[in-house]
């Protein structure tokens, strides 16, 4: 499959089951932190339960939201914690496994894992097919720039 190439705005997202079971699993694991940490110190549960579960409900989203937005002058890349802007000049690479290479102005490589990319570990190989297709996209993308 074939898309047009948009310079304005483009995104590639990861397919919307694969974000939503990352989304769920930090709610199910924020749950069992505060269980944890209320073993571990004298905190109240209200507090506990509600800081943990605040936060995890923040990674969830975050999960959720997880993309790569392709403009015409960069790629910003939103991970679940961190999200970084790769400028289109700059960017050297996309590899097979998902990662996004781009000199920083060093002699090597910076390296990014980006969400949108790469088939997470627990989906057993399914639908690796929207993954190459989305690393496709984004070679795609960088190859029109030049």
């Amino acid at each position: 499959m074939i898309w047009p190439v948009d310079l304005d705005t483009a995104v590639v997202r990861a397919p919307a089951a694969h974000r939503a079971v990352a989304a769920a699993t930090n709610i199910v694991v924020g749950y069992f932190v505060a269980r944890l940490v209320l073993r571990l110190t004298p905190l109240s549960p209200e507090v506990t339960y509600g800081g943990c579960l605040a936060l995890a409900t923040l990674l969830a989203f975050r999960a959720w939201q997880s993309r790569i937005e392709l403009t015409s002058a960069a790629a910003k890349v939103h991970n679940l914690l961190a999200s970084t802007t790769v400028r289109r000049a700059d960017l050297h690479r996309v590899r097979e496994d998902g990662r996004i290479e781009w000199h920083a102005g060093a002699a090597r490589p910076a390296r990014l894992s980006a969400e949108a990319l790469r088939c997470p570990w627990w989906a057993f190989g399914h639908v690796t097919h929207d993954y190459a297709l989305n690393r496709e996209r984004v070679r795609r993308w960088h190859r029109v720039a030049r």
